[in-house]
């Protein structure tokens, strides 16, 4: 697999995938990881705000299920 499949896997957008590729040619692997670990970090930021979505929705599902069995 080349590089850039692996920056399309990895939903690397077009300005990280050049930043990333330009490293690449320059031999520059501190600068390729650095910018893989802000990407990750980037990702993982997205998953903690759609698990924080997630329990906000089971909490109101929760009391509107409370609500049903108090009526």
């Amino acid at each position: 697999m080349s590089i850039e499949e692996y920056l399309d896997d990895f939903g690397c957008n077009e300005t990280e995938k050049a930043e990333i590729l330009k490293c690449h040619s320059n031999n520059d692997t501190k600068g390729m990881i650095t910018l893989l670990r802000k990407h990750r970090q980037t990702i993982l930021g997205r998953i903690h705000n759609e698990e924080k979505q997630i329990s906000s929705l089971d909490y109101f599902v929760f009391q509107l299920e409370k609500d049903i069995k108090a009526q």
